[in-house]
């Protein structure tokens, strides 16, 4: 007879935790330890039990294929010898990315693939725009390969490029033909193109659902079989950091995923799994400190495969200045670990069973689920894409993302918090001014620009690494300390944080006794920006003799104040000070402020 583990032990009714947490906090209410998601849905400090009993949640195999992209220039068989390499250190499914028309996609496919055991290792060709409209030259090419997967996504393209790529009246018709044509998994849900755009988790989530919905019915509309054509499609899902809601999220997809199956046909839900790609999210991927997206891509690998994901594919750290092979390596190796260290392969779906990942996918599903509803009365997902209400939604969603990071609400690593100063990189003014990043293509329907997280905030700093180039200087920040030890060191602290975010050299000094003798060592070490670093109190009598002293000796440099007295703003206005860093200071704008003067 089974024995329930820890049946001695009595089972504590909720009350009673939130009675001892509620002790604990010593008179803070107990919604401070409360917390709401981007989604708006509270998550709890504690769950004692499941909410409902979750069906089971699987992919189709034990394990997950560590995912490795390679681009495809004209010289396919470079592609091809990428490719070996990279399976011969690891990788065990590789995605060629196509940037054009090259040859006959036979032909092309062909020399891609020669010495590659494709029953072993999976082949994904994405962006395949190009080819979108010669689908009728590929009768029969699914009976030559194995494990060879196209991601056909005529909705991507409105996304991408504010064009469908072919007239709207073939689109139907079309799909039905990819699927006779083409094997199976050849029409991709490209969701992460969302998450990238700034999604928030339940939106990539209820918009999947209602893209792959769409072309699911329009399938069946041609007169496919349900089964044939839940086969035909594909998902390639985004991860974000946010660690636990991605887990819930994968899971809460293969739920509803299965439901809506199961409208067409009784039993398909269970018997076609959907497959998904996961890929880490370009979206919190930074350009300076880049070494902190390895940790960001590691933590974003476990969620997707901890969710059961079916492929997963971490990109190079390196990503935004331009992925180099150690970058490849770290990213492949980073996948490696997760499986042969810390052995996430060995069970089905491990999070079953915990209540907060219970929890967290049940309200997901909840309230995506309720999303695609909507969406489905309006009347689905590629009207809402022609409208550009899909694309307005991302955006809000976005905006509201920037807002939090330019108010230091949210934490961006190396970005908006804790920068390394110091840090140069000459190539990436070039790259980030030259590059499509955050410039939305017209078209004939609203495009969904892809704009990082950090985007502004890598732009801004780059200008000083331009700065550098054209070999200028770099702007010097003067830290003037005086009075109050607790509070000029906290301001000083806050200062150097804030404006180092700029990428300026940061004079950071033990304080001052007398003000004269401050801005005389800021003269003399030449500053740019002179910033003021005391008490609230002692600013009355400081800011006065600190514009003046600063008008007469530094008239060039910018004066400014660390911390909001606010009833002193119109004295220091009087006194030529304008410019208050402090923590509701919006960061993005004050960068912005400062490249200009300088």
């Amino acid at each position: 007879m089974e024995e329930k583990l820890f049946a001695e032990f009595a089972p504590i009714a909720s009350e009673t935790w939130i009675q001892t947490i509620t002790k604990d906090l010593k008179g803070l209410d107990y919604s401070k330890v409360r917390w709401q998601t981007e989604d708006g849905f509270i998550v709890e400090p504690f769950y004692s039990e499941a909410p409902v009993s979750l069906p089971d949640i699987r992919r189709a195999e034990k394990s997950w294929k560590i995912t490795e992209f390679i681009p495809l220039s004209k010289e396919s068989t470079q592609a091809n010898l990428e490719a070996k390499q990279a399976i011969q250190t690891g990788a065990e499914a590789i995605v060629f990315s196509l940037g054009s028309e090259i040859k006959k996609l036979e032909d092309l496919i062909r020399e891609t693939t020669l010495g590659i055991d494709t029953k072993l290792t999976p082949l994904l060709f994405t962006n395949l725009s190009p080819y979108l409209k010669s689908v009728t030259e590929w009768k029969s090419f699914g009976s030559d390969y194995t494990n060879i997967h196209f991601d056909i996504d005529p909705f991507v393209n409105i996304l991408s490029s504010g064009d469908l790529g072919l007239p709207k009246s073939d689109l139907s018709k079309h799909l039905y033909s990819i699927s006779l044509s083409l094997p199976k998994k050849s029409i991709c849900v490209h969701s992460h193109y969302l998450r990238d755009a700034g999604a928030s988790i339940s939106q990539e989530l209820s918009f999947a659902l209602a893209w792959g919905h769409e072309y699911l019915q329009m399938l069946v509309s041609e007169g496919q079989k349900p089964k044939l054509a839940a086969e035909s499609i594909w998902f390639w899902m985004g991860i974000g950091s946010d660690y636990f809601s991605e887990i819930a999220k994968i899971r809460a997809f293969r739920i509803l995923w299965a439901q809506i199956l199961e409208q067409y046909e009784t039993g398909l839900g269970e018997s076609t799994l959907p497959t998904v790609l996961s890929q880490t999210s370009t979206w919190n991927y930074t350009a300076y400190d880049p070494y902190v997206n390895m940790l960001r891509g590691t933590t974003e690998a476990m969620s997707a495969v901890l969710g059961g994901s079916d492929f997963v594919a971490v990109l190079p750290f390196d990503t935004v200045e331009g992925a180099t092979e150690f970058g490849k390596r770290i990213a492949r190796n980073s996948q490696l670990l997760l499986r042969h260290e810390s052995h996430l392969d060995k069970v089905h779906d491990p999070s079953s069973g915990s209540y907060y990942i219970e929890n967290l996918t049940h309200q997901l599903a909840e309230t995506a689920w309720k999303s695609f509803q909507t969406w489905e009365a309006k009347g689905g997902f590629f009207i809402g894409i022609q409208t550009g209400e899909v694309q307005k939604e991302v955006l809000t969603s976005a905006s509201q993302k920037r807002d939090a990071v330019a108010t230091k609400k949210q934490t961006l690593l190396g970005s908006n918090q804790y920068p390394l100063a110091s840090e140069r990189h000459p190539k990436l003014p070039s790259i980030l001014a030259n590059g499509k990043e955050g410039k939305g293509e017209g078209g004939q329907y609203p495009a969904l620009p892809i704009k990082r997280l950090s985007f502004d905030l890598d732009r801004l700093r780059s200008l000083t690494d331009a700065r550098i180039a054209q070999g200028k200087s770099v702007p010097k920040v003067f830290l003037l300390s005086i009075g109050d030890l607790t509070m000029r060191k906290a301001r000083a602290g806050f200062s150097a944080n804030f404006i180092g975010c700029l990428g300026y050299e940061i004079l950071e000094q033990s304080g001052f006794s007398d003000l004269k003798d401050g801005v005389k060592a800021a003269k003399d070490a030449k500053a740019d920006l002179v910033v003021l670093c005391s008490s609230d109190e002692e600013y009355a009598t400081l800011i006065p003799e600190f514009g003046k002293l600063l008008k007469e000796q530094i008239p060039s440099a910018w004066p400014l104040v660390a911390g909001y007295p606010k009833d002193l703003i119109e004295v220091a206005a009087q006194n030529g000070i304008s410019e208050f860093i402090h923590l509701k200071r919006n960061l993005i704008e004050f960068m912005e402020k400062a490249q200009a003067r300088l």
